[in-house]
């Protein structure tokens, strides 16, 4: 009996020391839970940074939040947005693996903006803000522009203005520009042709100014732009002045009529042109020069401006099919050695004067061989009409070469010529000369001025033509530049000389007359009034000579 009642008692311990053991296991267990997941949560914690400070502009990425960078972090959907340019505290979260991190990021801007200064000029009257003054500012944040002491645009002169920037982080610059208010006008337009206008007219306001350019000067007749600096209250300002043409030319024409192939011009149809500036003008199309007929032709005229006046005229043009006619060509006379002057007396008329052309052929000519020499005188007129006259050219020897002649010529030059004379004095010399030495006969073989000058020369003796040809032979050896002249044929001949000593052509007539004047260097105008009071001894034609003083 004892010991079946032991029996219940040993089972009931073990029953209980059982339930012990259940209840530690199971608070250890959990306790080992815990301890897990404060673990993992420390874990976790410490994969990512808690708070992040970066400078305003900088780029942030989620991998920048996390210890160990992870280029597939991103952040989820319920992050606070936020901007780099914008200075804040966000709140943001960044999944990274099976992980996600609830992190603080701060943006902050502490660095000042920049900028930099830019002057201003404005007319009296004009105003701008304060970002004008200003350029190329530069921010990680928005940048407010301001002025510090706005400045006063309605009083003319030069200051210093002051302009605030001010970022988004506080942060703040002050840029110093300069301001200048002109009272003159920037610029100024004016029509052309008109006078310059005067300074009021550049100024604005009740502004009083002065020219520091010299406007006379200013063509206001051509168009352009001319700068134009005035002085107002100490300081100098410019202003353009535009000068422009808006006004078209005023123009007048007339109708022609004429041969056709002669050449035409538009300004044979104008009869006026007026216009403050230069104005150009030509054909709207070529005239046909050929086309017998009437035609209709439109004139541009037009002006710097740019301006087009438009005239329409007829030209009425008719065929030339008369010939040219030549007169005066007649046959001629030389000597050997001597020179021919072809065209001498020699004309051409037509009916259409204009476009005429003469030309002489004296291709079989041989000055230096004695002979008979065809010359051949050819004449055409615009429309290709043409006409020809042949004459003989006989060439003969001389009596006297001349080499005789400058031989004799040598000889008075050294008795009447010094090396310090001047080509005046030297033409002074030989006028005397002959006037005392060569006596006057009434007649003398023309046509060989070499044997003429023989005569006067060697036999002192002789004719105006002889008188002529000597002063000719020793003007020539003393290296005075000379000339043949003779009056126009009548009744009476009559030859002298022309000499250029370095200041034009004289007249030099060595031939004594009865009233004893002396003919040396004389200008045309002594030379005919003299003549015109003496039965006109001394007309000439003067188109055949060069001009004389």
């Amino acid at each position: 009996m004892m010991q079946t009642e032991c029996e219940p008692k040993t089972e009931k311990k073990k029953k209980k020391l059982n339930r012990r053991k259940k209840i530690i296991f199971a608070g250890g267990t959990f306790l080992l839970l815990i301890l897990l997941a404060v673990g993992g949560w420390l874990y976790v914690d410490s994969l990512a940074y808690k708070l992040c400070r970066v400078e305003a502009g900088v780029l942030v990425t989620p991998s920048d939040f996390l210890k160990k960078p992870d280029e597939n972090a991103v952040f989820t959907e319920d992050s606070q947005p936020f901007s780099v340019t914008e200075p804040g505290r966000y709140q943001v979260r960044v999944k990274s693996g099976w992980f996600t991190h609830s992190c603080t990021l701060v943006i902050q801007d502490t660095i000042a903006p920049t900028g930099q200064a830019v002057p201003m000029e404005l007319e009296l009257g004009e105003d701008c803000g304060p970002e004008d003054f200003v350029e190329n500012v530069s921010d990680a944040t928005a940048v407010d522009i301001a002025f510090v002491k706005e400045p006063d645009f309605a009083i003319p002169g030069r200051r210093t203005v002051q302009v605030a920037l001010l970022d988004r982080g506080g942060n703040r610059t002050i840029v110093e520009s300069e301001l200048l208010v002109s009272p003159v006008a920037e610029d100024l337009t004016v029509e052309a042709g008109r006078a310059v206008p005067g300074v009021e007219s550049f100024m604005l306001g009740d502004a009083e100014g002065s020219f520091v350019t010299r406007v006379a000067a200013l063509d206001c007749h051509k168009v352009g732009d001319y700068a134009v600096v005035i002085r107002a209250d100490g300081e100098e300002y410019t202003s353009m002045l535009h000068v422009r043409d808006t006004v078209p030319p005023v123009v007048e024409v007339h109708d022609i009529e004429g041969f056709a192939m002669l050449p035409r011009a538009v300004e044979d149809f104008v009869t006026r042109v007026e216009d403050a500036t230069a104005v150009s003008m030509a054909f709207r199309e070529e005239p046909d020069l050929s086309y017998a007929g009437t035609q209709l032709l439109e004139l541009v005229f037009t002006d710097e401006g740019g301006n087009e006046t438009v005239r329409t005229v007829k030209l009425t043009l008719v065929e030339d099919v008369e010939p040219p006619v030549i007169k005066g060509a007649g046959d001629l006379l030389v000597y050997i050695g001597d020179g021919v002057s072809y065209r001498k007396n020699v004309t051409v008329e037509d009916n259409c004067p204009e476009g005429l052309q003469l030309t002489v052929d004296t291709e079989r000519v041989n000055l230096r061989e004695a002979g008979v020499y065809p010359v051949v005188y050819t004449a055409s007129d615009a429309a290709g009409n043409t006409a020809s006259v042949t004459v003989n050219l006989t060439v003969i020897a001389r009596e006297h070469t001349i080499d005789e002649v400058n031989a004799l010529a040598d000889a008075v030059l050294a008795s009447i010529i010094t090396p310090e004379m001047s080509d005046w004095d030297k033409a002074l010399a030989i006028y005397n000369y002959i006037r005392r030495n060569v006596g006057y006969i009434n007649h003398s073989e023309k046509g060989d001025w070499v044997r003429a000058a023989y005569e006067g020369l060697a036999r002192r003796q002789g004719d105006c033509y002889v008188y002529a040809c000597t002063a000719k032979a020793l003007l020539t050896r003393a290296g005075i530049k000379n000339m043949d002249i003779a009056k126009i044929p009548t009744r009476r001949e009559h030859y002298w000389n022309l000499v250029d000593v370095g200041d034009g052509w004289y007249h030099f007539d060595t031939t004594p007359r009865t009233d004893h004047t002396v003919f040396f260097m004389w200008t045309d105008a002594q030379l005919m009034e003299y003549s015109n009071i003496h039965y006109r001894s001394h007309n000439y034609d003067p188109t055949a000579y060069p001009e004389i003083n």
